[in-house]
C-alpha cells in the first residue's frame, strides 16, 4: 500500500495511458483533433515519455535521492507500452496494435531517461527545479 501512495502521479499517468489506449476511438475523427498524419505516434511519445519522466522522479524521491538502478526501472513503461499493444489488439475492437505505436512508446521513455539524465548533471536544473529536496548539493 505505501508503493502506491509513494508512486500515486505515476499509477495516475499509467491509469490514464490504459483509458486512451482501449477506449473506443470510432467516434473521433482525425479532422477533428489535428489533420497531419502520424498525430498518434506524437502522443504515444508523450504519453510514454511523461510516464517514464514521473516514474524515474518518483523512484528518486522515494530512494534516498539515488538514481541507480535507473535502467532497469525503465523497464516497467516500456513493457506497459507493450502490454497495451497486446490490450489493443485482443480486448478492443476498433483498435490494432501497431510496431510504429511500441517504436514511439519505446522513443518516448528513452527520451526521458535522457532529459532525467541531462537534467541531474545540470547543477542550477537539479537544485532549483528538478530535484529541490536534494539539500545536499550546493549550487556552483
Amino acid at each position: 500500500m505505501s508503493r502506491l501512495i509513494k508512486y500515486h502521479k505515476t499509477l495516475t499517468i499509467m491509469l490514464v495511458v490504459t483509458f486512451l489506449s482501449l477506449m473506443n476511438t470510432s467516434n473521433i475523427k482525425p479532422r477533428d483533433i489535428f489533420s497531419f498524419p502520424h498525430f498518434d505516434k506524437i502522443v504515444h511519445f508523450l504519453m510514454y515519455f511523461t510516464m517514464a519522466f514521473f516514474l524515474m522522479f518518483e523512484y528518486y524521491l522515494h530512494h534516498k535521492h539515488r538514481i541507480t538502478h535507473i535502467v532497469q526501472i525503465l523497464i516497467i513503461p516500456l513493457f506497459w507500452g507493450a502490454a497495451m499493444e497486446l490490450a489493443q489488439l485482443i480486448l478492443t475492437e476498433n483498435r490494432a496494435a501497431e510496431w510504429w505505436d511500441m517504436l514511439a512508446n519505446s522513443l518516448g521513455v528513452i527520451a526521458a531517461y535522457f532529459v532525467v539524465y541531462i537534467f541531474r548533471r545540470n547543477k542550477i536544473i537539479t537544485y532549483l527545479i528538478l530535484f529541490p529536496f536534494n539539500k545536499k548539493q550546493p549550487i556552483a
